[in-house]
């Protein structure tokens, strides 16, 4: 609810603080004394766009703050939450309009757009008359007050649960199928790399063993000749080493036989031989296992050729790269063959979520109907005590719009809000064709209407401030009389602010407000005075009057009090 509103420098407006109390609000006051800029200053709150005009003459930017109580609305909390701005119990928007710069809004002392204000204002405040937060006149709201009317708010979060259900899957389907057709036309050619990289056979280290194979295959005869030659030296020649290795060892057995200290001299000699002869049987091996094949070194270079192609061909540096290669397209052909199984079981689910979604929008609509039916005689019932007997009140149903988010089912286009669109309709009056409430409404008939509707959503969803203005157009009487106690009624629930002109209204506030304007220092100031008492009996009794009461009209006015007072008692 709103707890503070204060005004400065707008329109006649040179400085205006008014608390707001529980309960029903009434503001009264001679037409032009300022009633319609307080409404203007809460429609400026909720983010309308304003003009150098309401600045006050003279001034250079004008100021309208307002300080609500959020703790019980948990709406707004959780949007100030969204919004990264601080939640406590108490929420200040602040509206500066300036000649000099561009209109600024704060939240909570954060700098805000119009935007985020509107979308805070709309849990904060609802103003019934000739404004644009006028909820009646927003044909998308009407949906909101069947489903509040008819209990149906559980029905309908089992359809927008199962709807954004589908709606993700429906995103997730997109996404596998846009991939797949994009590499669908890849499968083949990957298909076919895989293969050729797999005939190869290939392994990391075999072009490195084939490089130095085919060295030794080309140096083959050069090879044989040195292995012949170190051969013969050590071991098979003529003189060879291992010979004189033998006769050296003689020759040391006879000086060890004359001087001991020859006997390791001669043991060295003893392992000299020993090595000699292990290296002469090494070039032995190694010169039988020579391959001197033509066809070996033709075999090396074609298998060298088809590496180097394939190396060329996939532009990788060597086999290693070449096999990860391979495995990155075969993960790939894997993939298309998991995302196929993947479309193929969302696709079952998706029936299965189409079956739900048709059957949770059909509970839906079906409670829906009924409860159109009620709220036409309920509103009708309602408008009939609020001089609107004649007035005709419908529910127009239609399929949704085929754009924006929804889904096609066999039943039709269902969206997160059901299979339906409605439209509340009237006809004001007798022989006229029923047309949108939206287009037709005066400010007065709407705030009456939404009135009408309020009193019978009494128990809804939250506490709110509601703003009536021109509720009392075209009424007087025994209307008024009933407008006041329907207001009185609504304010068990709700915070009422009430612009009235009529007496029986005004005699039912628990609260009430005088708005006058006078001169000063050669200007036209407005301002407000909270009434208690006595000056409540004077106010009720001007209204009565008119300039001037009497003794009979403030009789009058005390009878009206009384009443309000009977009947809330």
């Amino acid at each position: 609810m709103i707890l503070e509103l204060h005004i400065e420098h707008v329109a006649i407006i040179d400085r205006l603080d008014i608390t707001f109390q529980r309960g029903l609000n009434v503001l009264t006051g001679e037409t032009g004394a300022g009633k319609s800029i307080i409404i203007n200053a809460l429609n400026l709150i909720l983010g309308d766009r304003a003009s150098d005009d309401l600045i006050r003459s003279q001034e250079d930017q004008g100021v309208v703050e307002a300080l609500f109580d959020i703790s019980h609305n948990a709406a707004v909390k959780t949007q100030l939450q969204e919004l990264d701005m601080a939640a406590d119990d108490t929420l200040l928007i602040r509206r500066v309009l300036s000649r000099n710069d561009r209109s600024r809004i704060y939240i909570n002392g954060q700098l805000a757009t119009l935007q985020m204000a509107g979308g805070i204002g709309e849990f904060l405040l609802n103003i019934y008359g000739q404004h644009q937060h006028q909820m009646l006149r927003r044909p998308e709201t009407h949906l909101d007050i069947l489903d509040e009317f008819g209990g149906l708010l559980t029905e309908r979060s089992t359809v927008q649960s199962v709807y954004q259900t589908l709606n993700d899957l429906d995103s997730r389907l997109k996404a596998l199928r846009e991939q797949s057709e994009r590499v669908e036309h890849d499968r083949d050619l990957w298909t076919f790399q895989v293969s050729e990289i797999d005939a190869a056979k290939l392994a990391p280290e075999e072009e490195d063993e084939l490089t130095a194979e085919r060295h030794l295959l080309k140096n083959a005869q050069r090879l044989l000749d040195l292995i012949g030659s170190c051969e013969s030296i050590l071991h098979s020649g003529d003189n060879a080493v291992i010979e004189q290795l033998g006769r050296a060892e003689e020759e040391m057995t006879a000086l060890a036989e004359l001087d001991q200290e020859f006997s390791r001299v001669k043991t060295l000699i003893q392992s000299a031989q020993v090595q000699v002869q292990d290296v002469a049987h090494e070039l032995t091996r190694r010169l039988g296992k020579m391959n001197t094949d033509p066809g070996r070194l033709e075999e090396v270079e074609l298998r060298l050729d088809e590496i180097h192609r394939l190396k060329r061909k996939y532009k990788v540096p060597d086999v290693t790269e070449l096999l990860a290669h391979r495995d990155r397209i075969h993960e790939s052909l894997r993939q298309i063959g998991n995302a196929t199984d993947e479309i193929t079981r969302l696709e079952g689910r998706r029936r299965e979520l189409l079956h739900d979604l048709t059957r949770a929008a059909a509970n839906l609509s079906e409670g829906r109907q009924k409860a159109a039916q009620r709220l036409v005689k309920e509103v009708e019932k309602e408008l009939h005590t609020l001089k609107m007997a004649r007035t005709t009140f419908e529910v127009q149903t239609r399929p949704p719009a085929a754009k924006g988010d929804r889904i096609e089912t066999d039943e039709g286009l269902i969206t997160s809000r059901g299979r339906e669109e409605i439209e509340f309709m009237i006809a004001p009056n007798v022989g006229e064709d029923p047309k949108p409430l939206s287009r037709i409404a005066s400010g007065g008939e709407l705030s009456r209407i939404m009135l009408a509707i309020k009193k019978i959503l009494t128990m809804g969803i939250g506490t709110q401030t509601l703003v009536f203005d021109e509720v009392d157009a075209g009424i007087g009487g025994t209307a008024a009389n009933v407008v006041g106690q329907k207001l009185r009624d609504l304010a068990r629930y709700h915070q009422i602010l009430c612009v009235t002109h009529l007496p029986q209204i005004a005699a039912f506030g628990h609260a009430h407000y005088r708005v006058t304007k006078a001169e000063s220092d050669d200007r036209t100031v407005s301002s407000i005075q909270r009434l208690e008492g006595e000056e409540v009996l004077d106010e009720i009794a001007r209204m009565l009057a008119g300039a001037g009461a009497t003794l009979t009209t403030r009789t009058q006015a005390q009878e009206m009090l009384q009443h309000a007072r009977r009947e809330y008692s």
